[in-house]
């Protein structure tokens, strides 16, 4: 058997090489778009975004609080709009991403201690302009409102340090983890390349042997695992993990260095975590290959079964916040349980026990993908065990 199972090995390395449609999920999908991907969110946190400006009020107060605008490093005021601008048009004509609003008075409303709200219009087409100019918005406005307090006050002869408790007498101190840049290559970029890597090996495995049936090269594969089934799995599976492995030392050896994308954590638990992930990956591909005799059905299935990954994953919307359907949905894709226990390690650094429960379910993947490889040799095992000693007679 140790012997078949390395021809078997050998064959498989070199009839991936061969064949193109490999080369291009193993070799040419991942170089363009792991380094496509990487150089769309190159600039990593937005910066400078281009807002107008509607000065109501035009005194000092206001041309003040323009000018902190002007000086955030988040945005960037490329328009002064006047009163015969229409607020939708400014959107559309001058693209900008949102519109700050000071109301008439708001100089003299402001020295009477009384509230008065700048208005911000966003354009929520996209809702991380939103999120930025709101942030931007609260902190030029509240070093503002210090500001003049600190004015008022000051004449009564009262330390300007106490004046300050006296503004904002509960301090708040965040510390961001994880990503405390709040760069988007660092966020994106290992999500979509990691899903991915799922749907190449996906793909490439449920190929695995009725591909060998299309092209009738399947007696030259039983002849050199000389009939064992099992040296023609497992060395099947050792050539896919090699390409496997390779994507992954690509991805986090090359791309992530190129993009300066750190890795926080233990590189044993994530290689460890990588070979659970790519194992449960191979084996439900080739339970799927030998389930179906047709090429094509078995590529329909792994798509439809792939490519809702990504957004069943929880990585851009929490599951917890899905209709109770789709969250069950989510539970039944590998991915999701390995993006929880990747970010853990990636960017909180955990501890490798604290993956244990996400290897658990892959696990239970794995187990399901050696059931349905078990019940395709069943299903078609005239084709498996018999055609081969047929051809040979």
């Amino acid at each position: 058997m140790k012997w078949s199972l390395y021809h078997i090995f050998k064959r498989e390395m070199k009839r991936l090489s061969r064949q193109k449609s490999a080369r291009n999920l193993f070799i040419i999908i991942p170089i363009v778009v792991f380094l496509l991907l990487g150089f769309i969110y190159y600039k990593g946190a937005l910066r400078e975004v281009s807002i107008a400006v509607y000065d109501n009020d035009n005194s000092e107060l206001s041309r003040t609080y323009i000018r902190s605008l002007e000086a955030s490093p988040n945005l960037d005021v490329n328009y002064y709009m006047s009163s015969e601008d229409d607020l939708e048009t400014v959107f559309v004509k001058n693209e900008v991403q949102g519109i700050f609003y000071i109301p008439k008075d708001f100089h003299k409303e402001v020295l009477k201690g009384n509230a008065v709200q700048v208005k911000i219009y966003t354009n929520s087409t996209n809702i991380v302009f939103g999120n930025l100019l709101y942030k931007s918005a609260a902190e030029v406005t509240q070093l503002l409102s210090a500001a003049v307090v600190v004015k008022n006050m000051a004449p009564l002869g009262i330390n300007p340090d106490k004046i300050l408790g006296t503004v904002m007498p509960i301090d708040i101190n965040t510390k961001v983890l994880a990503n405390p840049q709040y760069n988007y290559v660092y966020y994106l970029l290992p999500g979509l390349a990691t899903v991915l890597i799922q749907m190449i090996m996906f793909f490439a495995a449920s190929r695995a042997f009725n591909n060998e049936w299309k092209l009738e090269t399947y007696a030259d594969l039983y002849a050199t695992a000389n009939g064992n089934i099992i040296s023609m799995i497992l060395g099947k599976y050792l050539a896919y993990m090699v390409f496997g492995l390779s994507l992954c030392g690509f991805l986090f050896a090359i791309v992530f260095p190129i993009f300066g994308i750190p890795i926080y954590g233990n590189i044993g638990s994530l290689l460890v975590l990588l070979l659970f992930f790519l194992t449960v990956n191979i084996f439900l591909g080739f339970g799927i290959s030998l389930l179906f005799k047709d090429e094509i059905i078995a590529l329909d299935i792994a798509i439809f079964y792939n490519s809702p990954a990504f957004v069943f994953s929880g990585f851009t919307f929490p599951i917890w916040a899905m209709p109770w359907l789709n969250s069950l949905y989510a539970q039944v894709i590998p991915y999701t349980h390995f993006l929880t226990g990747f970010l853990k390690i990636y960017q909180l650094n955990t501890p490798f026990k604290f993956i244990l429960p996400e290897i658990q379910k892959l696990f239970i993947f794995l187990i399901i993908g050696v059931v349905i490889i078990g019940i395709g040799l069943i299903v078609n095992r005239k084709k498996i065990f018999l055609q081969p000693k047929l051809s040979a007679i």
